[in-house]
């Protein structure tokens, strides 16, 4: 397998706007990638202005690491692979810290990519050519359809303590900005701890449905031997509690029969003594 040696633009000459470079320049914090190397990555690059622009930049630089190596394009690639490409095309400078995963991705979507050529990006730093880059490693992948992803939540907290720690450093913790940040991740903290209290839980109503379940299917050698009588039992069982029922409401019926009847005997009564006087 060759190695891509150098990615270019057609024509060479485009430039970034104006809005970009002092987005760039007044960013607290800028994060590269994740995203394919030689066809997103490098090429936003290479517009003329842009890694001058983030070199110049005061606000910390992440680099985030793809997790999956690109068929064609970064075959057994590590982490060292990707950031001495960018080195390559734009110079150190461009990055103060590199965050890639740790490689504890579930193996059946391993192979999965597998079949399209596809690996884990290997977690050798030590070759990178720009020794002044500091890492993070961190467990980073999640699943979604199917497919492995960054976690969005994960990189943003990462850039966020790193500027929150340099605030921290400087005695800012005063400062409205650290106050803000600071609290976006104690708040993504508390999400982080409801989402595995909540699958934990979805976890224990599965494994109970699937108990109820087998307990269901499989009967007691008791249950298979007997349970003609059992159901003989249960089904006179039922008989006699509905003939006690339909007793209980004759007898209902014959008392409220009785108080009819005696309420039109006084009746009776009543309209012969009202006859009897009046004679």
């Amino acid at each position: 397998i060759t190695k891509i040696n150098r990615v270019y633009l057609s024509p060479g000459n485009c430039k970034a706007l104006p809005e970009v470079l002092e987005a760039i320049k007044e960013a607290d914090g800028i994060i590269i990638g994740p995203g394919s190397l030689y066809t997103n990555v490098i090429p936003n690059l290479l517009v003329n202005g842009i890694a001058r622009a983030i070199k110049e930049a005061k606000g910390v630089k992440l680099y985030v690491c793809n997790i999956m190596t690109e068929p064609g394009l970064t075959d057994n690639y590590d982490v060292s692979d990707h950031i001495n490409a960018i080195i390559d095309h734009c110079g150190e400078g461009l990055i103060d810290y590199c965050l890639y995963d740790t490689g504890e991705v579930i193996p059946e979507f391993i192979k999965k990519y597998n079949l399209d050529g596809a690996e884990l990006v290997e977690q050798n730093i030590d070759d990178v050519k720009d020794k002044k880059i500091r890492f993070i490693k961190e467990n980073m992948s999640i699943i979604k359809d199917d497919f492995v992803r960054h976690n969005s939540m994960l990189i943003a907290d990462t850039l966020i303590k790193i500027i929150c720690d340099d605030l921290k450093f400087q005695d800012k913790q005063n400062d409205i900005e650290y106050i803000m940040m600071n609290s976006k991740l104690k708040a993504d903290k508390q999400i982080k701890k409801d989402m595995i209290l909540n699958e934990k839980y979805n976890k224990k109503l599965k494994h109970n449905h699937r108990l109820r379940r087998k307990m269901k299917r499989s009967k007691s050698k008791f249950a298979n031997k007997y349970s003609d009588r059992i159901k003989s039992i249960r089904e006179s069982d039922e008989k006699a509690i509905k003939k006690k029922k339909a007793n209980i409401s004759r007898k209902e019926k014959n008392e409220k029969k009785i108080e009819e009847m005696k309420k039109k005997k006084e009746e009776i009564l009543k309209a012969y003594g009202k006859i009897k006087e009046n004679k």
